[in-house]
């Protein structure tokens, strides 16, 4: 089918409420032209309809990833355009936050290469901040699961998150998204809390610095210094960097209701060890 002809008969599915057979031809579609042409427009245009029907129900979000080789194109979709097509790599990531939204299909996205797909995109994008926004909400999601968590630290997303929000420090949603997938990677599954380098530390702080007026940027962050702070590993890290204390301070000061307590428990924590 022609791109033309494939839109006509696509809609008409849509329009009968036959989205098995729409996410069947589009699926078909985009792992042929994986295999063949590889073209960006129907590519496009095959991402945008899977993330519309998976929106529309967790039956299509089912089919999308258990059925047939869909999920597993998508990824060889954004492999083959990594470089060339920045907005299939937003769309495919707004795909895959759409799958994840469902907890139990979280572990087969990171199984089956979306985990890579969407760190590679925000790798070959760094500068994008609708990209970025984009693939960390699909990491937040994707982080809450104990299969996605194991394969986001071997992969070093710690680090790649840290970047993303280095790079764009007054993104308030960069900034949020960026605390919130740092503090679930730092939990482990027995509610422990591993070791977190000091550049994550770093960004979270920073965070805070960049986005005073920015309630969820500054809960997102308490918070996850909090958990950080709960393992005596981290406190040197925590401790010694040059900003914590004004960090900490701003915060109180400017959102004592949201954040007081935790500001509160962190500075405990902080003096205890050091006496």
């Amino acid at each position: 089918l022609d791109i033309s002809t494939l839109r006509e008969v696509v809609s008409t599915c849509m329009l009968a409420d036959n989205d098995v057979n729409a996410i069947e031809i589009v699926s078909e579609m985009l792992i042929l032209d994986n295999d063949i042409n590889r073209s960006e427009k129907l590519a496009m245009f095959c991402m945008t309809t899977l993330w519309i029907l998976a929106r529309k129900s967790d039956a299509n979000k089912h089919k999308i990833i258990f059925e047939g080789r869909t999920l597993e194109a998508i990824v060889e979709a954004m492999t083959f355009h990594r470089e060339t097509s920045l907005d299939i790599q937003t769309r495919a990531c707004g795909l895959l936050w759409s799958l994840a939204m469902n907890a139990n299909h979280r572990k087969h996205i990171a199984q089956l290469g979306g985990c890579d797909g969407i760190l590679n995109a925000m790798l070959s994008h760094k500068e994008v901040d609708c990209l970025q926004a984009m693939a960390l909400g699909a990491l937040k999601v994707i982080s809450l699961d104990a299969v996605g968590q194991s394969t986001l630290i071997l992969k070093g997303t710690g680090s790649i998150v840290a970047d993303s929000m280095d790079r764009h420090p007054n993104n308030a949603t960069i900034q949020s998204e960026g605390c919130a997938i740092l503090c679930n990677l730092a939990r482990n599954v027995d509610q422990s809390v591993r070791l977190v380098s000091e550049r994550e530390i770093e960004a979270v702080i920073n965070a805070i610095l960049s986005n005073p007026n920015s309630s969820g940027v500054i809960e997102g962050a308490c918070f996850a210094l909090l958990c950080f702070a709960s393992s005596n590993d981290n406190i040197g890290s925590i401790r010694n960097n040059p900003q914590i204390q004004r960090a900490l301070e701003l915060s109180f000061r400017n959102h004592p209701e949201a954040v007081g307590e935790y500001v509160q428990i962190i500075l405990g924590r902080l003096r205890k060890i050091t006496a």
